[in-house]
């Protein structure tokens, strides 16, 4: 199957390559698609040595995925042009998230084998999504209050250089993340509230959402208050979480991951699982996962997988 990822030499795109070494259905290296700026750049591929091309209007002439973290702009450009040459694409931007016609998705939440476009979610959205639906199927879910506290390596690596530059005296908390909206959010913390509701086929789903960048170099953590339409069990819900795919979680109320223990690590941890003492059908939880894997990338190959698989 021929595979192509635009945004190749990007944090996402390299994390995309890595996670791609590791496919049996990868039979023969990716196309790596860069801007002019980065074409030339060099990066290996199991025993290969692979160059990045500039991308352009031909670049997706027999591709049959492509894998797309390049921007949202980009992303309008291409994905389009990727299509007609007839190509899946998998976009890890917001561009195409909320348009009805186009899945967003979570391979083990809503599957999907459509052609055209798929978008993956935010980064933050897919690790509480994971937490939450197998609470949902267990007790109904129907509110979720959330603060996330996410790494600077999902703003790039101009942001993690930044960090890398800061003494410890210029680390600080920013509740925001994103453009601000006339409503008081801003637009991180509307992406987690709009996509949650489409993966988890929610729409009328109550949620707020707190977005805030915390000076952890990788892996974002969620705390979540969620309230079911029926009373929770806790040992029900860590059974629940236990048998989903992709989650693992502690059985202490004590216990947890921290986003540098999952950092390299492809489950969504829960952990700090407890009874609500103000809501018999409320859980407290919190949730970390690297955001460059099944957050992003690992997600979008995840994806990939299934189509190449349905293909074989």
């Amino acid at each position: 199957m021929k595979i192509a990822i635009l945004g190749a030499s990007g944090l996402v795109g390299r994390t995309m390559l890595s996670q791609l070494e590791q496919c049996c259905w990868m039979s023969s290296p990716p196309l790596l698609l860069t801007s002019e700026r980065s074409a030339g750049i060099k990066l290996n591929f199991r025993d290969e040595e692979l160059v990045c091309h500039a991308v352009n209007e031909n670049s997706f002439n027999g591709i049959e995925i492509a894998l797309f973290s390049a921007g949202g702009s980009v992303s309008k450009k291409y994905a389009p042009i990727a299509v007609e040459a007839g190509a899946v694409v998998i976009d890890n931007s917001s561009a195409f998230r909320m348009d009805s016609n186009i899945p967003l998705v979570v391979p083990e939440i809503n599957p999907t084998l459509t052609t055209g476009i798929i978008a993956n979610p935010n980064c933050s959205t897919i690790q509480i999504a994971m937490a939450l639906q197998p609470l949902h199927k267990e007790f109904g879910l129907l509110e979720a209050h959330i603060t996330t506290l996410q790494a600077v390596s999902g703003a790039g690596k101009e942001a993690q250089q930044e960090l890398k530059n800061k003494t410890v005296t210029q680390l600080d908390v920013l509740p925001k993340i994103g453009d601000p909206l006339p409503n008081g959010s801003f637009t991180e913390e509307e992406k987690v509230v709009n996509e949650l509701r489409k993966i988890m086929s929610l729409p009328t789903l109550g949620i707020t959402c707190l977005a805030t960048r915390v000076p952890v170099w990788n892996g974002h953590s969620a705390s979540i208050r969620a309230i079911f339409s029926t009373e929770v069990d806790r040992e029900k819900a860590i059974q629940a979480l236990a048998l989903f795919p992709g989650v693992e979680v502690a059985k202490s109320e004590h216990e947890f991951k921290t986003a540098t223990e999952i950092t390299g690590k492809g489950e969504v941890a829960v952990g700090r699982l407890r009874l609500d003492p103000t809501n018999n059908k409320g859980l407290l939880l919190w949730v970390v996962a690297d955001n460059l894997l099944k957050g992003a990338a690992l997600n979008a190959v995840q994806i990939a997988g299934q189509i190449a698989e349905a293909r074989s």
